[in-house]
């Protein structure tokens, strides 16, 4: 029997919509500290050229690694990372809303806040990612080394995994400063291209806020 492709289209919308109430919420334990994900396989780059360079791979789950340079100080890329809205994923979400230290033991952290995130779709799904800073050397306002982790802590199934790391690293130039990102990713429907516009985003933003310049588009 042959179908038509505007009725495969049909069917598969149904088919995510009959799927509406498989959702369940879930909640995912945030363990303590401050450790990278992994280590990230791109090596740094001498030329410390104001880019970022992406890798992917698909082990498991989507993993995206990052690297790249801000030509300005750890202590200015640092402040620019605290504000939450500069660091929230808004490539692939509708809208999200930001709660200071909303994690059990946030008082812990340097900084701690919640992002619930809502994305309006075929089917509408929502979640909570939890946020931590620590400077692992250096002091709070000169750091030569600070750690970002974030994580999933509860919501929709759909998003099985979601956690990731930023490091903020002094260079031997005072006025240049490297970033490390490494992303993981287990969500329905998502793909490495999804987490390397949010990354790359997520850069760029960073990028833009300690020159004061406006935040870009996602590309």
């Amino acid at each position: 029997m042959r179908i038509e492709i505007a009725e495969l289209s049909r069917m598969a919308v149904l088919a995510l919509a009959l799927c509406a109430g498989c959702q369940d919420d879930i909640t995912t334990p945030f363990p303590e500290g401050l450790e990278p994900l992994e280590d990230n396989p791109i090596p740094p780059d001498d030329s410390r050229a104001e880019e970022l360079r992406l890798e992917a791979s698909t082990v498991d789950h989507i993993r995206i690694y990052g690297r790249g340079y801000v030509h300005a100080p750890p202590a200015v890329v640092w402040s620019a990372t605290k504000d939450p809205e500069v660091m929230a994923a808004v490539c692939h979400t509708t809208s999200h809303a930001i709660t200071l230290g909303a994690e059990p033991g946030s008082e812990a952290y340097e900084l701690a806040y919640v992002v619930h995130y809502y994305v309006d779709d075929i089917l509408d799904v929502e979640w909570d990612d939890a946020w931590r800073y620590g400077t692992i050397a250096g002091a709070p306002d000169a750091p030569t080394r600070g750690m970002i982790k974030h994580q999933k802590i509860a919501g929709s199934d759909f998003v099985s995994l979601s956690a990731g790391t930023i490091e903020i690293l002094a260079t031997d130039d005072p006025d240049v400063t490297e970033l490390s990102f490494v992303e993981h990713l287990d969500a329905i429907q998502a793909s490495s291209y999804d987490v390397a516009v949010s990354v790359k985003h997520n850069f760029d933003t960073i990028v833009a806020t300690v020159h004061e310049r406006p935040v870009p588009s996602c590309q």
